[in-house]
């Protein structure tokens, strides 16, 4: 029980990192070139690594869904009661 409370804060840490260090990343700027704001041109270019974002979205939403789950079958049905798997004999 307690590796899995270690893996699920190492986890949630290393997604709470990602945001806090990405953020600052994207943030900073070379400036205006020629008169044209820096978002702009950020905007207006397509990157060749754009499909990424969809595979990192989709991994993050199972990840997600896969937490609330194993909360709920570990911490929520054992509160009640509730076997899951298992008949009763």
């Amino acid at each position: 029980m307690e590796t899995s409370v270690k893996a699920g804060r190492a986890a949630l840490l290393s997604v709470v990192m990602l945001v806090a260090l990405a953020g600052p990343a994207s943030a900073t700027s070379p400036g205006a070139v020629r008169g044209v704001p820096a978002v702009t041109l950020v905007l207006a270019a397509k990157p060749w690594h754009y499909w990424i974002s969809f595979v990192l979205a989709a991994s993050f939403l199972g990840l997600l869904l896969m937490m609330v789950v194993g909360y709920v079958v570990k911490v929520v049905m054992l509160k009640y009661g509730i076997k899951v798997g298992r008949k009763s004999t």
